[in-house]
């Protein structure tokens, strides 16, 4: 199959792109950056001339439907996800409209799968159980607010029987990030790694997943499993603090976690929000993560997701949280995002 595939440059996106052209299919790479594009296949071990690279902003909304010319499957992974709280209306504006024009455009194109990256995010940070017909929202800030809108936009096409699949992933982890700055949820691990004693929230649980097993789900709907589909992937519900310890195990380092009093990061994300518009500072937390943790704090934490849709089809997740965050942390060190000190045993 000819597949398109955004955010090809992104974690989630360029494992895609490597797990496509491992499974056999034909790959165009829709980036906003080239140099980016072959950066992204060298992290992989893979050649330049591998994959087709077509250049196209998510604000060209002309280049974004010209990128489905002649091309079978799609799966748009691309996104405007920052931290800095002045990029909220970006993220409003952008992640919804760029998700109509290139879904409307594969759908009057008559791709025969369409896959759209949604999240976990656009599900209630207090919601504990969680199924495929679960309601989505409301938001808890910017990001969440167009990942919903962009969610919807998918959804109104499965509701129309064209052949749409969703991927929801919770918070992804992995070796192999292309971003220098990491991406969310790696940049996060990483901080709490290099930690030797750290305050959070006990009740506090979230669901994480190895990007791989989530590029495995999206390349296989191109071809596998029903459509319309709504996968859910949390992968591993844990609480935090015992993800902390499985690292701590895992890189023979001691630290010291202590609980942490809701209030104190309610006011640790407003403070952090107007820090980085007067400054221009990417901060360690912002309110909208802010509100997402405390809401999933008071409501005593994820306890439950229906992944059956992906385990059927797909035997999701293929890999355990362990070997996730040995790879994860192995890697970090190998790539510099970690002192031999902080890998500890892991380190390269």
């Amino acid at each position: 199959m000819k597949v398109a595939i955004t955010g090809a440059t992104g974690l989630v996106g360029s494992h895609c792109t490597a797990a496509a052209l491992a499974a056999g299919h034909d790959v165009r790479m829709v980036v906003r950056n080239p140099d980016k594009a072959r950066s992204a296949l060298a992290i992989h071990g893979l050649a330049h001339d591998v994959a087709e690279v077509f250049e196209a902003d998510l604000t060209d909304h002309d280049r974004l439907r010209a990128s489905l010319v002649d091309v079978d499957g799609l799966i748009h992974a691309g996104a405007v996800f920052s931290l800095d709280p002045r990029q909220a209306c970006v993220m409003r504006a952008v992640n919804p409209a760029s998700t109509a024009a290139i879904l409307d455009e594969a759908v009057a194109r008559g791709l025969q799968r369409i896959v759209h990256v949604s999240s976990m995010g656009v599900y209630a940070a207090s919601l504990i159980d969680i199924n495929p017909d679960s309601p989505v929202g409301p938001e808890s800030g910017a990001y969440t607010a167009s990942k919903i809108a962009a969610d919807a936009v998918a959804v109104a096409h499965q509701d129309a029987g064209h052949p749409v699949v969703v991927v929801c992933p919770g918070g992804i982890l992995g070796p192999l990030d292309p971003s220098p700055e990491l991406s969310d949820s790696m940049a996060t691990m990483r901080d709490w790694i290099r930690m030797r004693t750290t305050a959070i929230p006990r009740t506090i649980r979230f669901g994480f997943v190895d990007v791989r097993d989530v590029a495995a789900v999206c390349v296989g709907s191109l071809t596998g499993g029903e459509a319309p589909a709504r996968h859910l992937l949390a992968g591993h519900i844990n609480a935090m603090v015992d993800m902390l310890g499985m690292a701590a195990e895992l890189t023979g380092r001691k630290v010291r976690v202590m609980g942490s009093p809701l209030w104190t990061i309610t006011l640790g994300g407003i403070v952090c929000d107007l820090v980085s518009r007067t400054t221009g500072n990417q901060m360690p937390l912002t309110g909208e993560t802010a509100r997402i943790t405390v809401g999933n704090a008071r409501a005593g934490g994820l306890q439950n997701v229906d992944q059956t849709s992906a385990t059927e089809a797909f035997g999701f997740p293929a890999r355990t949280i362990t070997e996730t965050l040995t790879d994860t942390i192995r890697w970090m060190s190998t790539a510099g995002h970690l002192t031999p000190d902080q890998a500890g045993d892991l380190a390269s």
